[in-house]
């Protein structure tokens, strides 16, 4: 089993698990595949439950607009409360339930960035690595975000 198949359970384990959660901090990067003039974004969140529980989810897409957060949005709990950047998509998507500007839980995803950059060669500023395809870049990431969220939790299915 591949390891997009794997994150696709693992949303789909969440969304069944009735967890409850209390608050997404979300934000994105770009990379480049297979050449510099082929930009990819990976939109990356983290989702804190009522308990403080962490869960870590991405969105890989070729665009930075609102019909992409539209799509990631699709995997996402729900929540009453977004702290993001000031990327104007989030504010067009989620209005007064989002929080636009730096604070301890934006730095969350920061935290969740630099993570990325420093395990995934293809996302490492200023070197020349890079994915040979999209769909090469969205199985690594698939692998770091199935890592990270069995990472220290107790999973039963």
């Amino acid at each position: 089993m591949e390891y997009e198949e794997l994150y696709k359970l693992f949303l789909n384990f969440l969304k069944k698990a009735n967890l409850v959660f209390s608050y997404l901090c979300l934000d994105e990067l770009y990379t480049f595949y297979g050449k510099k003039d082929n930009k990819a974004y990976v939109w990356s969140g983290v989702g804190v439950t009522k308990t403080g529980r962490k869960f870590y989810f991405y969105f890989l897409s070729k665009k930075k607009n609102i019909e992409s957060l539209l799509s990631f949005n699709f995997d996402l709990p729900k929540v009453k409360k977004y702290y993001t950047d000031g990327n104007f998509a989030y504010s067009n998507v989620y209005g007064k339930q989002a929080t636009q500007e730096k604070s301890k839980y934006t730095n969350l995803v920061e935290n969740l960035n630099s993570q990325m950059r420093d395990k995934i060669s293809y996302l490492v500023r200023k070197t020349k690595a890079h994915a040979k395809s999209f769909e090469w870049l969205n199985q690594r990431l698939a692998m770091f975000f199935v890592e990270l969220n069995l990472k220290g939790h107790k999973i039963t299915i």
